[in-house]
């Protein structure tokens, strides 16, 4: 089976459920972090030596097994505040805490490829301060044009965008996806998906110049079309690296 992790309200992730299934990756069962929360039992077991294992139950009776999972696209980015909402609010921190270090326990314990794996910077891959950004746009060979930061609590300039558009490429272990986009800005942004260590990212770019604007660990899978559905499919049968 494979299991697409998602917020209830990601329509994007929705509509790559049902062209992932159109390619053969059945069962693909689609969890909200609702679902996840309100499950019958987990059991999530450390054993000596590193080898860990997994399972749970959902409240539909539906069971997860660990070693039965052949690829996760995780699209959960946040602890919705309305799973916390009976918990005094002392608690909310701690419990919020745990829930994310549980969630990244779980992931990072599966044998099959998950794109994104939760890391401290997010529960589907890293959010990054522009600046980062810039800095590693540039290391991958993109056009980083101007950019300005204030000083703290100032506010941020941000990236002085050149162009009157947006050009959204989708970066998928190493290689860039976009329409009407030259093969050396998708080279370049299939390296920055490296070197964030982020498998599945979204680019933006300005659209006349080719300048980085912006890039996100959950880009809108809608615009990359069927381009986007094929290289996911085959990242998470394990074709790519």
């Amino acid at each position: 089976m494979w299991l697409l992790l998602c917020n209830s309200t990601d329509k994007t992730a929705l509509w790559a459920a049902g062209r992932l299934r159109a390619r053969g990756l059945e069962p693909l069962i689609v969890l909200t972090p609702e679902l996840l929360h309100y499950s019958l039992r987990w059991e999530h077991r450390l054993h000596s030596g590193g080898a860990t294992s997994t399972t749970f139950t959902l409240a539909d009776g539906t069971r997860i097994d660990g070693t039965k999972i052949r690829g996760v696209l995780n699209r959960v980015s946040l602890v919705p505040v309305h799973l916390l909402e009976h918990f005094i609010e002392a608690d909310r921190v701690y419990a919020q805490q745990e829930w994310t270090a549980f969630h990244m326990s779980w992931l990072a314990s599966l044998r099959a490829p998950v794109l994104n794996l939760p890391v401290m910077e997010g529960l589907s891959g890293a959010w990054r301060h522009p600046s980062e950004w810039v800095w590693l746009a540039a290391q991958a060979g993109l056009d980083t044009s101007v950019y300005v930061q204030d000083a703290p609590g100032a506010g941020d300039a941000g990236h002085e965008q050149t162009g009157a558009g947006v050009v959204s490429i989708t970066a998928i272990d190493g290689r860039g996806i976009g329409k009407d986009v030259s093969e050396d800005l998708a080279d370049a942004c299939g390296r920055l998906g490296v070197l964030a260590k982020t498998r599945l990212l979204g680019v933006e770019l300005d659209a006349r110049s080719g300048a980085f604007i912006s890039a996100s660990p959950l880009p809108n899978l809608r615009r990359g079309g069927d381009a986007v559905i094929e290289a996911l499919a085959a990242g998470l049968r394990g074709h790519l690296t």
